[in-house]
């Protein structure tokens, strides 16, 4: 800032700041100075924005036969999604290497992230962009020790709904499978179109 000030006056340094506020993204209410993930960043925001909503949504949990459903209309968001910001691609990166694979056709781009290591806990993430938003992220992970065995898939549509896919092998129990599918009652997305 100084040397824009210097070199180019008052004039020159007001720009260079109006250049670098332009910069700063649509990030408003999770800086990129406290989470430097995007995902987790992305996650945080769109959990910031359903607890202020508040739209409500229909829960359905099925565990072998056994299907049940049920209608919310106050939920506490960041215990209901805290999975979708608990596994990042940052931190685990730290551990596993990941290779990283981008497959795109007009406005539709799939970015994928997949563990080398078989053994590694965040075993793929897929985001979905569509038009340059994210439409759809999903995480694969694979839980191992000596007692229990479990595989996840998460998948989480912005302002749409989430995905949970359990399977489960522990040492004193048969294996066992239930999946939790959550349609968020948004009006304003279904009037809007956004």
């Amino acid at each position: 800032m100084m040397i824009a000030m210097k070199r180019y006056g008052l004039s020159g340094a007001v720009l260079l700041l109006c250049l670098m506020m332009a910069g700063c993204g649509k990030d408003q209410w999770v800086d990129a100075a406290k989470e430097s993930d995007s995902f987790v960043r992305f996650a945080q925001n769109e959990i910031l924005w359903l607890q202020k909503t508040q739209p409500g949504m229909r829960k359905t949990v099925t565990s072998g036969e056994d299907v049940s459903t049920e209608t919310l209309d106050s939920i506490e968001w960041s215990n209901e999604l805290e999975m979708i910001r608990s596994w990042s691609v940052s931190e685990y990166r730290k551990k596993h290497t990941y290779d990283e694979t981008v497959d795109s056709a007009g406005s539709l781009m799939i970015v994928r992230y997949n563990a080398q290591d078989t053994l590694a806990e965040l075993q793929e993430l897929m985001v979905t962009y569509r038009k340059g938003k994210i439409d759809l992220m999903q995480w694969d992970i694979k839980q191992r020790s000596w007692y229990m065995d479990r595989d996840l898939r998460v998948s989480f549509q912005p302002r749409k709904g989430y995905g949970v896919r359990v399977s489960e092998n522990a040492v004193w129990a048969s294996p066992r499978a239930y999946e939790i599918f959550a349609e968020i009652n948004n009006k304003e997305f279904l009037i809007n179109g956004e």
